[in-house]
């Protein structure tokens, strides 16, 4: 008989075996007590708080502490039967497994990460002069002022643009210079343009918008005065008299005139970088692989 078969047979190691695994049941009975455990909400000051920050989708700490102080006894009451009952919905969501596989609370997980990040990132110095002056450089073309025009206009509805709309077009023209129409006199004069009729300062993208490009690039030809009707000219909805008084040119406003509207922005882009770089810093660690893409 080999020394194994001899060791198997002895009454105490038979006793430690069933010692293990009575231990073991134990253990496993112990489990039960866990998923107990997991039945009880506990509800604190520091829950409430980071409940309330989230609940109102705002990252600040000390005044949510104020507003928690500041509550009474049935006020409280409510914000913890709220946490109390969104905790218990959220645990039973889990014990459905409804957490896996769907996308829209992987977004959600993604969107907390991201919020709590906000609340790491450092606070930004006060920016100086040269910071917002070269801001201000760099991101000139954000700064400047499309050209922009003012002007009345009469309009023909004719989508044809048949001989007949024209020659309406061409009479109505003589009936404005005959009668001296000003620019708000034009409005008892042709057909319900369906967009505006008086344009005051409106970018060239706005008429663009509502006209077309050659109309556009007609206001940039004729002449400039109060009192002037010119055209017909053709859009894709009919024809058009137009008056235009004004013609301003693109422009970038001065440093100056715009300051507190470039501090702003300049805050707003270097809080971003920082999160920006916050965000980097953890996703660094994973490492991409990507497999073949072209279907069979």
């Amino acid at each position: 008989m080999s020394v194994i078969q001899s060791t198997l047979k002895q009454p105490l190691l038979h006793f430690v075996i069933i010692g293990a695994l009575l231990f073991l049941l134990f253990s496993l009975g112990n489990n039960d007590d866990e998923v107990t455990d997991d039945s009880i909400i506990t509800v604190n000051r520091s829950e409430l708080l980071n409940y309330m920050q989230y609940q109102a989708n705002a990252f600040n700490e000390e005044f949510f502490v104020q507003q928690l102080d500041r509550m009474d006894e049935n006020q409280r009451q409510m914000l913890i039967d709220s946490y109390y009952r969104q905790e218990a919905l959220y645990r039973e969501a889990l014990a459905m497994g409804m957490d896996k596989g769907d996308n829209d609370i992987k977004l959600r997980m993604v969107d907390k990460l991201v919020f709590l990040l906000q609340g790491s990132v450092p606070v930004l110095p006060a920016a100086t002069e040269e910071d917002l002056e070269n801001y201000y450089a760099d991101n000139a073309n954000i700064y400047r002022r499309p050209a922009s025009y003012s002007f009345t206009h009469v309009y023909i509805d004719d989508q044809e643009h048949s001989a007949e709309g024209r020659d309406r077009a061409d009479s109505l023209l003589e009936e404005l210079i005959e009668n001296n129409v000003d620019f708000f006199g034009a409005s008892a004069y042709g057909d319900t343009f369906p967009y505006l009729q008086n344009y005051v300062r409106r970018s060239r993208d706005f008429i663009r918008n509502n006209f077309d490009d050659e109309f556009a690039n007609w206001l940039d030809s004729i002449e400039v005065q109060d009192g002037l009707w010119q055209g017909p000219i053709e859009s894709p909805l009919g024809f058009h008299i137009v008056m235009l008084s004004n013609r301003f040119p693109a422009e970038l406003p001065s440093f100056d005139e715009i300051r507190a509207r470039v501090e702003e922005d300049f805050y707003i882009e270097s809080e971003y970088k920082l999160r920006l770089e916050a965000e980097n810093n953890l996703i660094r660690k994973y490492q991409l692989e990507v497999s073949d893409l072209v279907g069979e």
